[in-house]
């Protein structure tokens, strides 16, 4: 069975399993089919995905997302990160972990009319991203095949992108558990926590490659698609936060993983993050307001806490950034400007609980994270320099490599800081890409990119970067607390 014709049987089995998880409300006889069908709509989609993979290891670039995301001197690896690069397949990827995340939801605890009423909205969500899929086709074909394709963006081709795309489509399929559990008040916490952490991970491994690999010596560049992703985070951390009406911060969680993908797909925004133009993407929207309803419903708080005033305002500030990013550019300084005062009064309130309270690990490491990031964003300093010229810095070699797949043109560049090696990669279809060079001390990072090259000069991008190890070292105590949290 092809690919396409996989994709529709799962779209056809998560539909009627939804619909029999209703009827089972009535007569609970229903759900057995239900579940079974579930599961055979999870097989369907999980043999979709690696038929897809196939076609990319196997460079069948008679499949058109084969041919715009990959090429054969790429490694078997990138090839497989080619698979969610592109629209088609990420949004395939999103539906097997939305199916996985639900068969996951359904085993867990009581199977009951809670969970029968919980898995309908669960499987119709699913099956509805599903239904988008049949019409953004991972398997279409080209009217004849290629001798080679265009290939990944070469900024996307690092080890990050094995692993970061997945954990944010995992982190997202389980807010959805997180949505469902708490519509028709069924236990979440595993589902709850389990999601902040796969969210934190992904931001997180997402600013280390934007650090490693762009070139501008940053984590976080404030970028839409960027922001968008933070807006669930700050939704889940939230609902941790605040003791009554925090069911609102769950629903509102949903509806903005949605308006990532929204962000995301639309085309509105140009991204390194973002895909090229989708006339499905508006279906999103649609989505948002169905799945906005619960949180219309609980907008009258019961009560009033610093915490939802700051998580509150931090919410709204990052949402109005992005969404007149869509008319005009923002600059990063509206978010230094509003954004990290806020971040810094919920430190504050996270300092005295610090004190207060037992659990000081994750706490300790959102201390670190917030001194690293306001170091990292009012302090770092930047040069552009020519080596000729500086009397900083001194060219000791030059030399050229051919890997297969590019030219790689490595500079050696002396300095009193220590000797850099940075790299300029040649591709036929993309162009030149820059790679970075860092020399990392407990205190300071030396970070160099050349911007230029040419018979006579080379220009650089020398950044003086401070406390950056305090972002990492936060980030993995964060993420290592909520695993312990898990165990609890």
């Amino acid at each position: 069975m092809a690919g396409f014709e996989l994709l529709l049987v799962s779209a056809i089995f998560c539909t009627t399993s939804a619909i029999l998880f209703l009827a089972s409300v009535r007569n609970l006889k229903f759900a057995e089919f239900a579940e079974i069908l579930l599961y055979a709509s999870l097989s369907c989609v999980f043999a979709s995905l690696l038929l897809l993979t196939c076609h990319f290891l196997i460079d069948d670039f008679s499949v058109l997302s084969v041919y715009l995301n990959s090429q054969r001197e790429m490694s078997p690896w990138l090839k497989i990160s080619a698979v969610w690069a592109g629209r088609e397949g990420s949004l395939l990827l999103w539906n097997f972990l939305n199916v996985l995340s639900a068969s996951i939801f359904l085993n867990y605890g009581k199977k009951d009319l809670k969970k029968a009423k919980a898995m309908f909205v669960f499987l119709s969500y699913a099956s509805a991203l599903l239904i988008l899929n049949l019409f953004s086709n991972p398997f279409a074909e080209l009217q004849f095949r290629h001798l080679n394709g265009i290939g990944m963006n070469p900024v996307l081709r690092t080890p990050e992108m094995l692993i970061h795309p997945p954990v944010v489509f995992l982190g997202y399929s389980l807010v959805a558990a997180v949505y469902v559990s708490t519509l028709f008040g069924i236990q979440n916490r595993k589902f709850l926590i389990s999601s902040w952490v796969l969210l934190t991970a992904g931001i997180i491994l997402g600013g280390f490659w934007a650090y490693r690999t762009l070139g501008w010596g940053g984590f976080w560049g404030w970028d839409p698609v960027e922001n968008s992703s933070l807006l669930p985070w700050l939704c889940l951390t939230a609902y941790f936060h605040i003791r009554k009406g925090k069911e609102f911060f769950a629903y509102l969680a949903m509806v903005f993983v949605v308006f990532a993908a929204f962000v995301t797909r639309s085309g509105i925004l140009s991204s390194v993050h973002a895909f090229a133009s989708d006339p499905f993407s508006f279906f999103f929207v649609f989505l948002m307001v169905l799945l906005a309803i619960p949180a219309v419903r609980k907008w009258n708080f019961e009560g009033f806490c610093y915490s939802l005033l700051i998580f509150s305002a931090m919410i709204i500030v990052v949402f109005l950034g992005i969404i007149t990013s869509f008319f005009r550019n923002v600059d990063r300084s509206y978010y230094l400007i509003t954004f990290v005062p806020l971040f810094f009064l919920a430190v504050c309130g996270i300092i005295y609980r610090f004190i207060k309270m037992k659990r000081k690990l994750l706490h300790f490491g959102v201390i670190l994270l917030f001194l690293g990031s306001f170091s990292v964003w009012f302090f770092e300093e930047k040069r552009t320099i020519s080596v000729e010229e500086s009397g900083l810095f001194r060219l000791s070699n030059l030399s050229e490599e051919f890997d297969g797949e590019k030219l790689i043109l490595r500079a050696k560049i002396e300095s009193k800081y220590g000797i850099f090696e940075p790299e300029i990669h040649f591709y036929d279809n993309w162009g030149q890409v820059s790679k970075v060079s860092i020399i990392s001390t407990p205190f300071l990072d030396y970070y160099l990119a050349i911007r230029s090259l040419s018979q006579d000069s080379i220009i650089i991008e020398f950044y003086l970067v401070p406390l950056i190890i305090l972002v990492w070292l936060g980030s993995v105590f964060i993420i290592f607390a909520g695993i312990l949290r898990l165990r609890d």
